[in-house]
């Protein structure tokens, strides 16, 4: 049976605790979520289905409604048109419905899709576009998959500016690599080349399984040396996963030697581990942003956070999630509003002007001391929304490592021979106009993670920085 789309792209973004934790990012295809899919593919309004066809702005999706029981999804593109199948097999099942009002459908993120009526699919979304796998006479070939993914980011890619990208020559070139001879095999490893070149980690190609074929990190992990090094050095390990393994169950045990023992710590929702730490501040690790009962939760610790002497996050090994999820967290931990950036996204005409992104407290007793920030390149996507906010919201020091440098929501797109492609349309800015795609939110002070050296001496040098800056900060 083939899997839900929902069910299987809401799971948590990188292997499971048992199997390998703090590794690099490692989608199981997480990012769909990150578009569509963390809370369901498209989320049912009150609104009826309208019969009727309607064009994204930006991100390339036509959404035709003629059927309301077969909605379906297109890419469409200047000179390109082909059926997302991932989309349509889901908003089949899951219901498709537009805002007639608004003219916005809404996803389960910051902000709601906007969408314009059209009068008609557009030409060459006919059945003289894009041939697919789905097309009874179907031939796999190289040049048009490979062809139709580069038309994907040649129109949609976020920061061709940024990174100086002519597509233009990009496309001679690459599609010089395949010709009709070039087996799906080795259409992946030229897939995979150009995705190392590009080097963003919400591009990532899949299978119609939704199984993760290609996907490389924005930047080299600082502490993949060491750790081979390490590896080297212990004839028990034979693979790099059994050393994070180690790395991360040490972790774990060493972190619980800085805890104040007369108060027993606490897992919340099997997501938030809340401790009081020697000397009187909080230890708060949030292993990811989905959706855990947040609000529950916060309201449950916010009496502690206000009688502790400051609180440490530490999102080390948080795996990203809801950016929805990300900012309501947030109202928890500020008295007063503010603004964090802008979400932008790509479109015909360059970024369009976007929307502002903003927290307001969630009540006049939320959390308003001291918070040190534990962070490493293992800190990808909402976390680093959150990070952004944090960085607004002032009396906020971030230590560790720069964090992964993956914000924009991923943008899912299909190809005709039933793989999928997702990439970066997205900028997420914050209120000085920076954004931080690729190079992640700098630190304060620099601390490797995970740090093999902390962990033979059964030490973590970075939570004790940050136990040791509230504590000058809270006399």
């Amino acid at each position: 049976m083939k899997n839900n789309i929902k069910d299987t792209l809401s799971k948590r973004t990188r292997l499971p605790l048992a199997s390998l934790r703090f590794s690099t990012f490692d989608f199981a295809i997480g990012p769909l979520a990150k578009f569509f899919f963390a809370t369901g593919l498209f989320t049912m309004t009150t609104f009826s289905c309208i019969a009727s066809i309607w064009q994204s702005d930006g991100y390339g999706y036509v959404f035709d409604l003629s059927d309301s029981k077969l909605p379906k999804v297109y890419d469409v593109g200047s000179n390109y048109c082909l059926l997302n199948h991932f989309l349509t097999d889901e908003a089949q099942s899951e219901g498709l419905s537009i805002d007639k009002q608004s003219h916005t459908l809404e996803f389960g993120k910051l902000f709601p899709l906007k969408v314009s009526r059209v009068n008609a699919v557009p030409v060459h979304c006919s059945e003289s576009g894009v041939a697919t796998f789905q097309n009874e006479q179907y031939k796999f070939s190289a040049p048009q998959v490979l062809e139709t993914l580069l038309n994907h980011f040649s129109e949609h890619y976020a920061y061709s500016d940024d990174k100086k990208l002519n597509w233009q020559t990009i496309k001679q070139t690459w599609l010089k690599r395949v010709d009709n001879d070039t087996t799906p095999a080795q259409l992946r490893q030229v897939i995979d080349d150009f995705l190392a070149m590009l080097s963003d980690g919400h591009a990532i190609l899949f299978n119609e399984s939704l199984d993760r074929l290609v996907h490389h990190s924005p930047r080299k992990l600082t502490s993949e040396s060491r750790l081979l090094e390490f590896m080297a050095e212990q004839p028990d390990f034979t693979d790099i996963s059994q050393v994070y393994r180690y790395v991360y169950q040490n972790w774990l045990s060493i972190i619980n030697s800085y805890i104040d023992a007369e108060e027993p710590h606490q897992v919340l929702n099997s997501n938030f581990f809340y401790a009081k730490l020697k000397g009187g501040s909080i230890y708060l690790r949030i292993e990811s942003f989905d959706e855990h009962d947040t609000e529950a939760v916060m309201r449950h610790l916010l009496p502690k956070l206000n009688t502790a002497s400051g609180v440490v996050i530490d999102l080390r090994d948080s795996s990203g999630g809801s950016d929805v999820v990300a900012l309501k967290m947030m109202s928890f931990l500020s008295n007063h509003k503010f603004d964090v950036g802008v979400k932008r996204y790509k479109t015909d005409h360059g970024m369009a002007k976007g929307a502002e992104i903003s927290v307001s407290p969630i009540s006049k007793d939320a959390y308003a001391g001291n918070i040190v920030v534990l962070t490493s390149q293992h800190t990808p996507s909402a976390a680093e929304v959150f990070l952004m906010a944090l960085k607004a919201r002032g009396n906020v020091t971030i230590i560790g490592e720069n964090s992964f440098g993956a914000f924009s929501d991923a943008l899912t797109k299909a190809l005709p021979n039933g793989w999928g492609i997702t990439l970066s349309n997205e900028k997420y800015v914050d209120v000085n106009g920076h954004h931080y795609e690729f190079s992640g939110i700098p630190v304060d002070a620099d601390f490797e993670f995970p740090n093999i050296t902390d962990i033979k001496l059964n030490r973590d040098s970075a939570l004790e920085y940050a136990i040791s800056l509230l504590s000058k900060q809270s006399i």
